[in-house]
């Protein structure tokens, strides 16, 4: 009977550690306020930061926050950023490599993406949702990706140059990269700074 006791002891300390760093995706966390945001990329990241997104009204700080708990809720501290990143249901959406967060996780279990990411193309009507040790976490937010990369072939070039001009005369949403409802100047200087730029 003790010996039982002992070894039950035994094994539920020796697993203890491996369930302290295994994140739980069901119970992980994905956030962002405001809820609704556009973000700008580029291919080479000279889009925008997440801190200066457009949402409704202007410039909004569209910081997606994680918090990367195991499966009693504990936060895990210094989870590795390049085993999470971002994903978008839409396929019209790239990146250069995998879209992960700024670093690894605190000692409160959170990373965020502040920085510029490296995309091209676009996942508007799609959103946004972390992946993290094989499984995808539930969003709290509703941010969205357009690029100077229309095509999403992850370099701006004629083709992209066509297809926004085209976009000039028949309003398109892709084309709306700072989402205020037209298309014009403010656009086409963001597509001009745009020209040229690929992954590094």
């Amino acid at each position: 009977m003790n010996r039982f006791i002992l070894g039950f002891f035994a094994l539920a300390l020796a697993t203890a550690p491996a369930v302290a760093n295994i994140p739980s995706p069901d119970l992980c966390v994905l956030e962002m306020d405001p809820y609704w945001a556009v973000l700008f990329t580029l291919p080479n990241g000279g889009g925008n930061a997440f801190t200066d997104a457009r949402g409704e009204g202007g410039a909004v700080d569209a910081t997606l926050t994680l918090t990367v708990v195991n499966s009693l809720g504990d936060p895990i501290y210094n989870y590795p950023g390049e085993d999470i990143w971002l994903e978008t249901p839409s396929v019209d959406f790239v990146t250069c490599g995998l879209a992960n967060p700024d670093s690894n996780t605190d000692a409160t279990g959170q990373t965020r993406w502040a920085d510029p990411l490296f995309g091209g193309g676009n996942s508007l009507g799609s959103g946004v949702q972390a992946v993290i040790a094989g499984g995808v976490v539930p969003v709290a937010a509703a941010l969205q990706f357009v690029s100077a990369d229309m095509n999403g072939d992850l370099q701006v070039n004629l083709s992209d140059i066509t297809t926004f001009t085209q976009a000039l005369a028949v309003y398109d949403i892709n084309a709306d990269f700072n989402a205020d409802g037209v298309v014009n100047l403010s656009d086409i200087t963001l597509m001009t700074q745009g020209i040229g730029a690929s992954c590094p």
